[in-house]
């Protein structure tokens, strides 16, 4: 059965604010389904408590259950929930807006996804952290948790502008010793780069993660090209100009676009990442929904 639903991009264009349309996405995405996506976890056994109403029903003894007839608890020194890394692409090609389509452009689209994985662990009670940059990363707010730490992540992805050249092997390797523990890490980027240089980088984070989702975002244009026409093409971050037939050039591009994508996807399955394509005239609640894991 086909879920319906009203949160594309036309339509969130016109709810003002990146919380109140995070909010939406993350509402319409979890309607009717329940699974928990982030699961903390604790690092050493402390001691049995008699379980009482209320208590989580995960961490009664069975077999203390089975030999005494007596429902007991098992506590956790340093209990520990999840933590949530969501590093952004912002280099100038995410700046690009479809020419086909009324909605964002790719760094707009990521950041609502962004702020909703976000506004999720806090509902969760996972700690978040954010990173974001292009060739380098400009900034990474550490994991923490809490209402203040949303509010100022989401402040923070609200003001991101695309600039600057795209280098993800170096952003990834960057971002590689910041994440600690078994944490979930999402990366938001539109993958234009060389895939076994991009594996490069994301190896590194793999390492460190419980679980990594690449977010691949692409308008239709570059996903379907031009059906026709003729076109000056501009690189945003080279600023380098190039003539195009879309009659003599639209077979060709098909053609590369699928064999990035095939190497790609040959990478990640390599390292264990989960790649999530996204096309950013699709509703933004079903996208939310495939990239969060299913535990």
């Amino acid at each position: 059965m086909q879920l319906k639903t009203v949160l594309t991009p036309e339509y969130l264009a016109h709810i003002l604010g990146l919380k109140l349309r995070a909010q939406a996405v993350l509402e319409g995405a979890l309607a009717g389904w329940h699974p928990s996506p982030f699961h903390g976890y604790s690092s050493e056994f402390s001691q049995y408590k008699g379980y009482a109403p209320g208590d989580d029903i995960r961490h009664l003894d069975w077999k203390v259950f089975g030999r005494r007839d007596h429902l007991v608890i098992r506590q956790y020194r340093d209990e520990t929930n999840a933590s949530v890394h969501l590093v952004v692409d912002t280099s100038a090609s995410m700046g690009y807006k479809s020419t086909q389509s009324v909605g964002f452009s790719k760094l707009e689209y990521a950041n609502i996804l962004a702020a909703s994985v976000a506004l999720l662990a806090e509902r969760q009670r996972d700690a978040v952290a954010l990173g974001y940059g292009g060739k380098n990363v400009k900034e990474y707010l550490p994991p923490e948790s809490g209402p203040l730490r949303t509010r100022e992540l989401l402040r923070r992805l609200e003001s991101l502008t695309a600039e600057g050249k795209t280098d993800l092997e170096t952003l990834f390797a960057e971002v590689a010793p910041r994440i600690t523990g078994q944490s979930f890490v999402f990366l938001f980027t539109d993958l234009w780069q060389d895939p076994e240089a991009i594996a490069a980088g994301l190896q590194r984070i793999r390492r460190k993660s419980k679980t990594t989702t690449l977010v691949q975002l692409r308008t239709r244009d570059e996903a379907e090209f031009f059906s026709e026409g003729s076109f000056r093409l501009k690189d945003l971050e080279t600023g380098e100009e190039l003539e195009v037939s879309s009659a003599q050039a639209r077979s060709a591009y098909l053609q590369a676009v699928k064999d990035h994508a095939a190497r790609m996807l040959k990478e990640c399955s390599k390292l264990g990442v989960r790649l999530v394509p996204i096309q950013v005239d699709w509703p933004c609640d079903l996208s939310l929904r495939a990239i969060l894991p299913r535990n």
